[in-house]
Formats: C-alpha cells, structure tokens, sequence
C-alpha cells in the first residue's frame, strides 16, 4: 500500500529577522492522502501559505520532517512532482495562452508539446482561446489558463494558493465548480489555500483549520460530501454543520480577534 502523498511531523518553521524570530509555523502534523482534496483554511498570518511553500520546497522547515510522494520536497520539486498556482495568474503577457500554458514544457523540453496544451486548455474550458493573449481574458480565464499551466507536464499533486480569492463571487463560484470537476476527470491530489468557509466546504475532502501565527493545526475535519456537488449543496444541512464546526474551530483558535 503506499503511504500518504504529504506526510508532516512536528513541522516548524522559525524566521529569522532583524527585530525578532517570527513564529511561522509549530508542531504541524499532517498527512494528504492520495485523491484528496485538502484546504487550509485560517487568517491572514497564520502560516498556510507558507505550509504550501514548505510543501513546494520554497521555504525550508527549521524543524520537523516533510515528505511529499516519499521524497523531500527539494526531492520533488527536482521531480517535478507538482503544480503550483499562485495568487496572481502570472502570464507573460507577450505570449498567447497556448504559449504561455506550454512554457513549461518548454522549459523541460518534453515531447508532444502541442497535444499536452490542447488537452490542458480542454480541461479548463478554454479551447478556442489557444492564440488570444492575457489581457484579452477576464481574470477568471487568466487564472484557468494558470492552472492549465500548471497541469501541463502532468503532475499527480496540485498545490494552489487562493487561486480565485481576488475575483467576484459569481465567478469565483463558477470556477469552484469547474474545479471540482478537473479534479474529478484528473483524479489529481489538490492541496488549496482559502480564506473562504464556503469555498473550503465546497471544495474538499478534509479541511485544514490554522490558527494566527505560530501557525499550528486547530482541526481536521473530514466533509464526506457526496464527489459530484453541485453549488445547491451549500444550502444543505450537511455543508451548515461542517461550515459551522469550521468557524467554531476559528473561533477556537482566536482567529477572530483584533
């Protein structure tokens, strides 16, 4: 049987500046299994991001161990056993989607370039829109094309930073929909950052609850919602009861004070 596809233990991460130590992260344990879709969700501060960021090998724990697919993650990322999607779609904007959605392969120099990006766009609805550039999408279309990027050399792990949270609700909505849907067809493990309780709830398998800084894990719940949701389900009693247990852990952990 293999192991967990993340795998954290007493996980910290101290930084180091010129006032103080900053207490990013404390003792996190966790562990991603393969197909999960896990969000982190917490206040600004409390070390989410930057648990991904250790995950992708951009910062380095000052204690603890990490394991991601059984290798470190400097291990992984030489591997490339990852996507990332940032905040900000990051398209170079003298490039059309095709090109820009194609870079990394590019990059790697792999084979069958154009099919792997025709089938990328495919997967984010947006065939037909291989020669346009950036600043003719709506900022929902950028960050599909940003995650069709990050798809394109086919990694098994998904890691995305608030990929929608500078967007509308309307087509944040939409986007969580059609993102549920990639990860249905893909079968991708995703680990996603959100500052939204419906967006946690929607989207995932098991919800990471953070406290404010020193970054410590407050809950894991398990939704156990049925994998093909549509946005109805928000009304149910089901999505109520997890939203709820997700803010009282919040709560628990003083994410709402001043």
């Amino acid at each position: 049987m293999a192991g967990p596809v993340i795998s954290a233990r007493e996980l910290s991460l101290v930084f180091q500046t010129a006032d103080a130590p900053v207490y990013a992260l404390s003792k996190v344990n966790l562990e991603v299994e393969d197909g999960d879709f896990v969000s982190f969700i917490g206040p600004s501060g409390c070390g989410k991001t930057t648990l991904l960021r250790v995950i992708a090998d951009l910062e380095q724990a000052t204690s603890g161990a990490i394991t991601v697919n059984g290798m470190t993650p400097q291990e992984a990322r030489l591997k490339r056993a990852y996507g990332y999607v940032f905040q900000a779609p990051a398209l170079y904007p003298w490039r059309t989607v095709e090109r820009n959605v194609g870079l990394p392969l590019e990059i790697m120099g792999l084979d069958h370039a154009p099919e792997r990006i025709e089938r990328n766009l495919e997967l984010v609805n947006l065939k037909g829109f291989e020669k346009k550039y950036p600043w003719q999408l709506s900022g929902g279309m950028q960050q599909r094309v940003s995650i069709a990027r990050a798809l394109a050399f086919d990694p098994k792990l998904l890691l995305m930073d608030e990929p929608f949270g500078a967007l509308d609700e309307i087509v944040r909505d939409k986007l969580n929909q059609q993102l549920l849907e990639l990860w249905d067809r893909t079968k991708k493990t995703v680990v996603f950052v959100t500052h939204s309780i419906p967006e946690a709830v929607f989207l995932s398998t098991k919800i990471v609850v953070m406290s404010p800084r020193p970054g410590r894990i407050i809950d894991v719940i398990e939704t156990n919602l049925p994998k093909n949701r549509t946005l109805d389900i928000r009304e149910t009693p089901e999505f109520l009861a997890i939203a709820h247990r997700v803010r009282e852990g919040l709560k628990a952990g003083h994410s709402y004070e001043d």
